[in-house]
């Protein structure tokens, strides 16, 4: 039993906000309510479906770290499709302003287990 325990993923804590949660690091913390807020008064959640979003950062960069925020798309698709780049481009940009004041900050799609695919 504790190896079957050991071996499950961990996202990182989680906040819910009807149909939306939001799993971050710890250094995210602050971002969580701010991000959640955007995606509410966008009106990015829709109501019939469950949506799943990771706040982390990547430190491979000391000196200029990025924060990434990973969406799941669908469990049926493989890849996004091709016209949701121009949408994921402009929502990049202003999370990038408006939530992440201009921080080094980038999306990436992932699959459900929160592994990039594009």
């Amino acid at each position: 039993m504790l190896f079957l325990t050991s071996c499950q993923a961990t996202y990182g804590e989680r906040y819910n906000r009807g149909n939306l949660e939001v799993y971050y690091t710890e250094e995210m913390k602050s971002y969580v309510i701010p991000t959640a807020n955007y995606f509410e008064d966008n009106d990015l959640i829709r109501e019939d479906k469950k949506h799943s979003i990771q706040l982390t950062s990547s430190k491979m960069d000391s000196e200029n770290p990025s924060m990434i925020l990973k969406m799941i798309v669908s469990d049926s698709e493989q890849e996004p499709p091709v016209y949701m780049d121009d949408h994921l481009d402009l929502l990049e940009a202003d999370l990038k302003t408006e939530v992440f004041k201009g921080a080094n900050f980038r999306i990436e799609v992932c699959n459900e287990n929160f592994i990039e695919i594009k």
